[in-house]
C-alpha cells in the first residue's frame, strides 16, 4: 500500500512527521505523497479539510485516516500516541470505512466543492438575495450571509448560527442564516432548513461584493455573478476510523464531556 502524509506545520517543526514517516516505514508501507491509496493526516479537522482539497481530482481512489493532534477531532478516531494502533490496524485490515458527498456550488464559470460548508458573505453591506429550494420561491434573504452545509459540517459553522447536529449518516443539505434582518419590513425564515439529498438550493441576486468561503478557503468571484446553486456533489471522500467509531461518542467529547 501506498501512503501518503499530510502533517500539519507545527507537527513537522517538531519532528512527529519523521517519527511517522519512520513508522510507516517500519510496517512495510511505502511512502507516495503524490499517487497514494491511503492519506495518513496529522493534526485536526482543519488538517483533514485541506488534505481532502489537496486530494480533490484523486478522492475517488484514495482513502483518508486522521490521527489526531487537534483539539476536537471530528474525523480522526486515533489518537497522537496510538500511531502504532493505527498502522497495526491497517496491516490487519481492522478498520472500518465510511464516504461522505461534498457539497458542489455551480457558479457562472466554476464548480466550488466543500465537506463542511460552502456560505456566501457580504462584509461591505446588507447580503440580499433570493431563495429557492428546488426552483421554488422560499424568502428574499437580508443579512450579513447564508450558509449551506453538510450533515458533516453541520457541527462546525453551521452550529454556531444555531443550525441543527445532524448524524453523518444522513446525507441531507442544510441552509442556516447568518444575522438575519428581521423586523416588520422584512421577514426571514429565521430557522435553519434540512433538505434531502436531492434537493437543490439557489441563491440569487447581486453578488459583485460577496465573499464565497468553502471549507478553510476563501475565492474571489465573478463581479457578474447573480446566481449560485447548491446540491451534493457525487464527489465522496472515504475515511477510516476504529472499529466501533462512534459518533455519538466524538460530539459528547467535543460538546458536552461529562461521559
Amino acid at each position: 500500500m501506498k501512503i501518503g502524509l499530510f502533517i500539519r506545520k507545527d507537527l513537522i517543526d517538531n519532528n512527529f512527521s519523521n517519527y511517522l514517516r519512520e513508522k510507516v516505514l517500519s510496517y512495510g508501507f511505502e511512502i507516495d505523497n503524490k499517487e497514494p491509496d491511503l492519506v495518513i493526516f496529522a493534526g485536526g479537522d482543519g488538517t483533514f479539510l485541506r488534505a481532502v482539497h489537496h486530494y480533490l481530482d484523486e478522492l475517488d481512489h484514495i482513502q483518508f485516516v486522521g490521527i489526531n493532534k487537534g483539539s476536537l477531532g471530528f474525523y480522526s478516531s486515533y489518537a497522537g500516541e496510538e500511531v502504532d494502533a493505527l498502522l497495526k490496524d491497517l496491516v490487519n485490515e481492522e478498520t472500518e470505512s465510511n464516504s461522505f458527498k461534498l457539497i458542489e456550488a455551480s457558479t457562472n464559470n466554476s464548480l466550488i466543492y466543500a465537506l463542511n460548508e460552502i456560505r456566501i458573505e457580504n462584509p461591505f453591506h446588507t447580503l440580499i438575495s433570493e431563495v429557492y429550494i428546488n426552483n421554488q420561491y422560499l424568502e428574499t434573504f437580508r443579512g450579513n450571509g447564508l450558509v449551506v452545509s453538510s450533515s458533516m459540517g453541520s457541527s462546525a459553522y453551521n452550529k454556531s448560527l444555531g443550525g441543527a447536529v445532524i448524524l453523518p449518516n444522513l446525507e441531507v443539505l442544510q441552509l442556516s442564516e447568518i444575522a438575519p434582518i428581521n423586523n416588520k419590513m422584512y421577514r426571514p425564515l429565521l430557522s435553519s432548513l434540512v433538505c434531502d439529498e436531492n434537493s437543490v438550493i439557489t441563491f440569487k441576486g447581486d453578488f459583485s461584493s460577496v465573499v464565497l468561503g468553502f471549507d478553510h478557503e476563501i475565492m474571489e468571484i465573478d463581479d457578474n455573478l447573480n446566481e449560485i446553486n447548491f446540491s451534493l456533489s457525487n464527489k465522496k471522500v472515504t475515511i477510516l476510523y476504529k472499529k466501533c467509531h462512534s459518533h455519538i461518542a466524538i460530539l459528547n467529547r467535543a460538546f458536552i464531556n461529562n461521559l
